[in-house]
């Protein structure tokens, strides 16, 4: 089983820093981006933050990179950016959200960073920014979700948790929110869990995909198109589903990227670029380095991705 930012997933990704010659800052080689942005956000190794231009193909080349001691980074698992360009970065193994002001790179320190007992945090994995600018966290480890008021710092308490046997979260891998502020939430047992505008406590959802129809299989990372239909990375399963918007229940994909022409292998997290592509992050476990895949848009069944990017330690957040 390839559980998505697990500790044991941390643990392996750091030590393929060590191999190919390389560090544990990211590739081994860096080349100055042949093109510029737009660009995505990669969590690579644990221990780095790679910026990357959308178009690029074959070895990654980082515009920049957020790498070094005094970074803070160890875990690395999910990543987001808010309207201003400050990236939040979730250390699992550390309950810690790191936080650095835009346009950063180097061995920079964060500007600000989440962690301690009132937080709530245990086990962060993937996170987002809902449209009110506030951090929302899935915790593989507590089945819960928080949320952090926009500029919480510090050991500061939530201003929400959602958290109880009702609630139906059981090892939550990924968070996001629509316009409308309706909550969806990859479980990795097995289930996307949606929760209305406002939901708080020991709240049910208001639906659940669930079931041998599904295609779900070890769901880790999950984003939402201009149509709010929903798309999944099944980490298990080696395939990305697609869902049409209010999906419910026992709810068959609308397309499943799957086979072997996909080159899919343990997806973590997935963003929709520029160009309405699928841009999906494969850790590649065990024994060798993980890469980026992207596929056009519409793309479904055994097909090719239309990009492959490669020279990575173990790529496990994306973000936009």
């Amino acid at each position: 089983m390839v559980r998505r930012s697990s500790f044991a997933i941390v643990a392996s990704v750091i030590a393929l820093a060590g191999c190919g010659g390389g560090t544990a800052s990211g590739p081994s080689t860096y080349t100055p981006p042949t093109t510029t942005g737009p660009y995505v956000y990669v969590t690579d190794g644990g221990t780095s933050v790679l910026q990357i231009p959308q178009t690029e193909v074959g070895n990654v080349s980082p515009a920049s990179v957020i790498s070094g001691s005094n970074t803070g980074l160890q875990s690395a698992t999910g990543i987001a950016r808010d309207s201003a360009g400050t990236i939040y970065v979730a250390n699992e193994a550390q309950n810690q959200i790191l936080v650095f002001p835009a346009a950063q790179a180097g061995n920079v320190t964060p500007s600000r960073q989440i962690s301690g007992s009132a937080t709530g945090l245990n086990g962060p994995s993937g996170i987002a920014i809902d449209a009110a600018g506030r951090l929302m966290v899935a915790n593989q480890s507590g089945n819960s979700v928080t949320i952090y008021a926009s500029g919480a710092s510090g050991n500061t308490a939530p201003a929400v948790t959602i958290a109880g046997a009702a609630t139906g979260l059981n090892g939550p891998t990924d968070v996001v929110a629509d316009a409308s502020g309706d909550l969806y939430v990859t479980n990795f047992t097995g289930s996307i869990t949606v929760y209305a505008p406002g939901a708080s406590g020991n709240a049910a959802p208001t639906r659940t995909i669930t079931g041998t129809a599904t295609g779900l299989n070890g769901p880790a990372g999950l984003t939402l198109d201009s149509h709010l239909d929903i798309y999944v990375a099944n980490a298990n399963g080696n395939s990305i589903t697609e869902y049409a918007a209010g999906a419910n229940g026992n709810a068959a994909p609308a397309a499943t990227i799957s086979g072997t022409s996909t080159l899919l292998a343990a997806p973590q997290e997935l963003v929709i670029g520029g160009a309405g592509q699928l841009i999906v992050t494969n850790f590649n476990v065990p024994g060798s380095s993980g890469f980026v895949t992207s596929y056009a848009s519409g793309a479904n069944g055994n097909v090719a991705p239309t990009a492959t990017l490669l020279n990575f330690y173990g790529p496990i957040g994306i973000s936009l």
